[in-house]
């Protein structure tokens, strides 16, 4: 009886598995979630995955689908929130397409960040908001919890914090020069209206503290208000007046003066006469004039001739 060697047995092949998704690709996606959450109702959920040449795909997922009005409203919706951060979208009842950069959409962006600066440069309403305590009573619950409040309305009416904070973590970089010195930009001006934004809440929390502080004293809740809102007036006049003249004066092609702080506008505002030219006593020409025999002017007058 003979034995016949065996057959070698091939090797089992193994079936490459999906690709790893690139770091840029994943916090792209993560940005996108973020953002796409905030715009549907709560307790819809959001599907974000990769599409095959480039980009995203966002659709509701949810296990019952929305009528087909419902999905076309929220999908363009969410196209208009994505597209603010620069991203080209193309949205129908089904899906939205987050594609690549967009030149048009990037200057949009720029746009609305100088608008916002312009509009953070005014502290009024900040600081009318800020001492009537968010509808609250001082007497009611403890003062930290007072002032927490506040800043949290603040922060909402301001909408810049929580858009800002969705792009947490997220480096924005394009191959094309066009595109990335566009997105130098916003990011610079991102940085700008961040600050701008803690600028506000820094004095939404002075304001609120010293409302809970004076009627602690007294008792008495328009009052307190009253002499916040009184005490506040010269330094936040101050930091809309030194906004305002931070930029170049129309005839002069020197740059503006650099951006201040909350710190250097109240230190502006302690300043007596912030504002008001002095006046200078009027001087004779008796007492301007070189008197003889002022060493040098012998020789300026002979030059003179």
């Amino acid at each position: 009886m003979s034995i016949e060697p065996r057959a070698k047995v091939a090797q089992e092949r193994v079936l490459p598995g999906p690709a790893p998704m690139a770091p840029e690709t994943a916090a792209q996606r993560r940005v996108v979630r973020r953002i796409c959450a905030r715009v549907v109702p709560e307790g819809m959920d959001v599907g974000v995955a990769e599409l095959p040449p480039g980009g995203l795909q966002v659709w509701i997922d949810t296990p019952v689908p929305p009528a087909e009005q419902e999905s076309w409203v929220l999908h363009h919706r969410m196209a208009r929130e994505v597209a603010l951060v620069g991203w080209h979208c193309e949205a129908d009842a089904d899906r939205l397409l987050v594609l690549g950069w967009s030149a048009a959409c990037l200057h949009n962006r720029v746009r609305l960040l100088q608008s916002g600066l312009r509009r953070l440069a005014d502290f009024e309403p900040t600081a009318q908001r800020a001492v009537q305590l968010d509808g609250r009573a001082p007497g009611d619950e403890p003062a930290t919890e007072v002032v927490s409040a506040v800043c949290a309305s603040i922060e909402r009416r301001l909408r810049w914090p929580e858009r800002l904070a969705e792009l947490d973590g997220f480096e924005r970089s394009s191959a094309m020069p066009h595109l990335q010195l566009l997105l130098a930009q916003v990011t610079g001006l991102e940085a700008k209206v961040a600050g701008a934004c803690q600028e506000h809440l820094v004095m939404a929390r002075v304001l609120a503290r010293a409302v809970c502080e004076h009627y602690a004293r007294h008792e008495d809740l328009g009052r307190a208000q009253r002499e916040v809102l009184a005490e506040s007036r010269r330094w936040v006049h101050a930091s809309s007046m030194i906004t305002g003249s931070a930029g170049a004066r129309p005839g002069s092609t020197g740059a503006g003066r650099p951006h201040m702080g909350l710190a250097e506008r109240r230190i502006a505002a302690s300043v007596i006469n912030h504002g008001v030219p002095r006046s200078t006593p009027a001087v004779t020409s008796a007492a301007v004039a070189p008197r003889a025999g002022y060493p040098g002017f012998e020789e300026t007058e002979e030059g003179a001739r």
